[in-house]
């Protein structure tokens, strides 16, 4: 009887243990994650630097590569030279230096800048006498008095003179010598060269005796106020550039900085060998013009086509035979995040993001956008 009790007491023991791991075997496969499911530790989280984001609207477009030069335009530019030849009496610049417009570049004298400042008091003083004359010859024969030849002599050489002495006028000016304020007290041996513009030095070609030659570039200026882009296209590509189109150009050291600029004007002409056409860019922020210098070589894409299109970072999308997923947070709890797994279908690809073709499907879910590469598989 006692040997019935115990066994009855063991079988109901032994239900109860079986019961008990049953149950449990039940929570823990109720809890363990789906195949599509990721389980990481906020300190998981926060020490390999992940981050979330959602998908956003980016631009994406077609991309035309071209290679050219910053520039200036014309009107920016100044090679300094003379139309009076002259020996060079002071000149203190470098390359480099900064010059304001109507600044004295150099000096130059010549004693032919004497001769015409004389000839020019000489024609002055003749042309008031001259003047005279001419006035009392035309009264005289308009009243019959003075003879024909008599008046047309006076009025010839009253004009001869009124000629010699505008024209030696306008060549003392452009020697900046002001035909106005001379005077027989101040006859100068030498003449200030002026700047033409603001700018910068860029070229200094003559040095003190030097004597420099009518048209020999003396000092070049350039001024860097209002920097462009002056880039070479391909023929084939021509057709899709217009005015008003981005462009985003770096300088060929720098893999990681780009500018912005827009096209401002295509050109008309076909340059051979290469067969390309200029394209005239514009920076988009002025004020980075002092970062650049003219002539440096850059290396720049024409953006043709730009759009808006819902995207993720690049990172955020992983590809996995053929195919490519994301990580979509499901939730936190208990100092976990949890994500599923979702298959995405992707375009383009431009500056760092994908387009997702499907973003409909996440809404404004919660991405995870950096450290996804090592957890899709």
């Amino acid at each position: 009887m006692k040997a019935l009790k115990m066994i009855s007491i063991v079988t109901v023991l032994l239900a109860l243990f079986a019961a008990c791991t049953t149950t449990e075997n039940q929570q823990e496969a109720e809890n363990a994650p789906a195949e599509n499911q990721i389980i990481i530790t906020a300190e998981q989280f926060t020490s390999s630097n992940m981050e979330l984001g959602k998908i956003t609207l980016q631009y994406f477009s077609e991309r035309i590569r071209a290679t050219g030069m910053i520039d200036v335009p014309p009107q920016y530019k100044a090679d300094v030279s003379v139309y009076y030849g002259g020996t060079v009496k002071d000149v203190r610049l470098l390359a480099g230096q900064s010059v304001k417009k109507g600044a004295t570049l150099f000096t130059l004298e010549n004693p032919d800048y004497v001769q015409m400042q004389q000839d020019y008091l000489t024609a002055k003083s003749r042309l008031n006498y001259l003047r005279a004359e001419y006035e009392r010859q035309k009264k005289l024969f308009a009243e019959n008095v003075a003879s024909q030849k008599k008046y047309l002599k006076a009025e010839s050489d009253y004009f001869t003179v009124l000629s010699d002495f505008k024209a030696l006028g306008q060549k003392l000016r452009l020697l900046n010598i002001d035909p106005e304020s001379l005077d027989y007290n101040k006859v100068a041996t030498f003449t200030e060269i002026k700047a033409p513009i603001d700018g910068y030095v860029t070229q200094v070609n003559i040095t003190r005796g030097q004597f420099l030659s009518p048209n020999e570039v003396a000092i070049s200026i350039v001024n860097t106020e209002h920097l462009h882009l002056e880039l070479k296209v391909f023929e084939k590509d021509i057709t899709k550039i217009k005015k008003g189109q981005s462009i985003r150009f770096r300088l060929p050291d720098n893999d990681t900085d780009y500018y912005e600029g827009l096209v401002f004007l295509v050109g008309q002409a076909v340059y051979s060998p290469e067969r390309t056409i200029n394209v005239h860019g514009h920076l988009k922020n002025e004020a980075l013009s002092s970062q650049f210098i003219p002539g440096m070589y850059i290396e720049a894409e024409i953006l043709v086509d730009e759009a808006q299109y819902p995207a993720l970072p690049s990172d955020a999308v992983v590809s996995v035979e053929n195919a490519s997923y994301i990580l979509v947070k499901k939730s936190f709890a208990n100092n976990q995040y949890i994500f599923v797994q979702e298959a995405v279908k992707i375009g383009k690809s431009n500056d760092g993001y994908t387009q997702i073709l499907n973003a409909d499907r996440f809404g404004e879910a919660e991405i995870l956008i950096k450290g996804a590469f090592n957890l899709i598989h």
